[in-house]
């Protein structure tokens, strides 16, 4: 039965596994080698991490299987994947640098070959190197640590130091060096960050050169001081014994040990779950990983999340010749604002003089006129006929023309 501290260890780093999907997708499908490295490596770490604790954290330990196909392939990748993440970060930070910076054509450029080179290089070649020298040096064929699974054990000498260990301070150094020029150079051209940017064609935006940023000095705060310790650690216990080939690989080397140090080196575990929630929160939830994510919803079936154009409304004929006669009679109203409109009322001659008439003569727009053709109402004037008196007849003419 898998103990609680086990149990504790596989469900944290199956989770940070799972967290790590997401961005790990988003870079390799924007082509960002050091980033998608450097999660590729946290993705590993947590996915072995959670392997081993289900396998080496029970009761019956000394036990459990040897697994020797598992053990070789996984010691094998794990010995390069310390100085894997450095160098992956220090690659990282140099991009980051070499853009705002904007001084180097060839490398800026997105579909040049020597970029690509340059970063495969950086991020794979110092751990594929690691992986083969290790084996140098490397005291015993594994070792099975409870908790921790399978670990590669180096012989107490120099050359441990120098074909292992020495590489994370390396480029711990180098990260640090590229980190200090970018934040220097992002603070001094500051105002022309998102001009730089663009001219760069580097496919990044304020948010997201941000959120590069961001994660390369958290991943370098947490991971150098710990690889500077360790590397002081190993210096210390190590020494610098003279190292014999002979020696270190003899008859014992194919024995396996199995050991059992408590929750003693669970640290880098700890470390890796803990960027891995980093990298999730930054490249996560962002809209871009959201806009993924409803891609990917949509390819698996669910296509009632994809997007549909606006409804376009149909114009019919009818509204259509509407609209242009009212143009044209608003065109036919400003050609007659102008004009001397007369009203003459000759129906009602008897009620007034013989020879007047009302004569309205205004300036005045057709909706104007329009008004003043519907303020005398016709059927008062017939009631008005039968007045016995032009005096007791109190006609009036109010024309409220309101203009807009």
């Amino acid at each position: 039965m898998i103990e609680k501290t086990g149990q504790l260890i596989a469900a944290f780093s199956f989770l940070a596994f799972v967290l790590n999907i997401p961005p790990s997708c988003y870079h390799i499908g924007k082509g960002n080698i050091p980033a998608s490295s450097l999660i590729l490596w946290l993705s590993y770490n947590n996915l072995t991490s959670f392997i081993n604790a289900l396998i080496w954290s029970g009761n019956d330990f000394y036990s459990s299987p040897n697994a020797p196909g598992y053990c070789d392939l996984t010691v094998r990748i794990s010995t390069g994947s310390s100085t894997g993440k450095i160098c992956c970060l220090a690659c990282l930070i140099m991009n980051l640098y070499f853009i705002i910076d904007a001084e180097h054509n060839k490398f800026l450029d997105s579909g040049s070959k020597r970029r690509t080179y340059i970063n495969l290089a950086i991020c794979w070649l110092t751990p594929v190197c690691i992986m083969g020298t290790s084996l140098v040096v490397q005291s015993s064929r594994y070792v099975i640590v409870k908790y921790r699974g399978c670990v590669a054990p180096y012989s107490i000498t120099y050359a441990s130091v120098l074909l292992v260990t020495m590489w994370i301070l390396i480029w711990s150094f180098v990260a640090t060096v590229f980190a200090t020029l970018t934040v220097w150079t992002y603070l001094r051209k500051r105002r022309d960050i998102k001009d730089i940017l663009k001219c760069t064609n580097s496919g990044l935006n304020i948010r997201r050169f941000a959120r590069l940023l961001i994660f390369s000095l958290l991943i370098m705060f947490v991971l150098c001081p710990f690889a500077i310790f360790n590397f002081v650690n190993d210096v210390r216990e190590y020494g610098i014994s003279s190292f014999s080939f002979s020696e270190t690989h003899n008859e014992l080397w194919n024995h396996i040990y199995k050991l059992e140090f408590g929750n003693y080196g669970l640290s880098s575990r700890i470390v890796d779950i803990v960027l891995s929630v980093i990298t999730f929160m930054l490249f996560g939830m962002g809209t871009d990983a959201i806009e993924m994510y409803r891609k990917a919803l949509i390819r698996i079936g669910f296509t009632s999340l994809r997007k549909t154009a606006p409804d376009v409304i149909a114009m019919s004929s009818e509204f259509k010749e509407s609209r242009h006669s009212t143009r044209a009679t608003q065109k036919t109203g400003q050609s007659e604002e102008t004009a001397n409109t007369t009203f003459e009322f000759s129906k009602y001659k008897g009620l007034f003089d013989p020879s007047a008439s009302i004569s309205l003569a205004r300036t005045l727009s057709k909706s104007a006129v329009a008004y003043a053709e519907t303020i005398v109402d016709p059927d008062d004037l017939d009631r008005c006929l039968g007045c016995t008196s032009e005096s007791s007849l109190n006609l009036r003419f109010d024309f409220n023309v309101q203009r807009h």
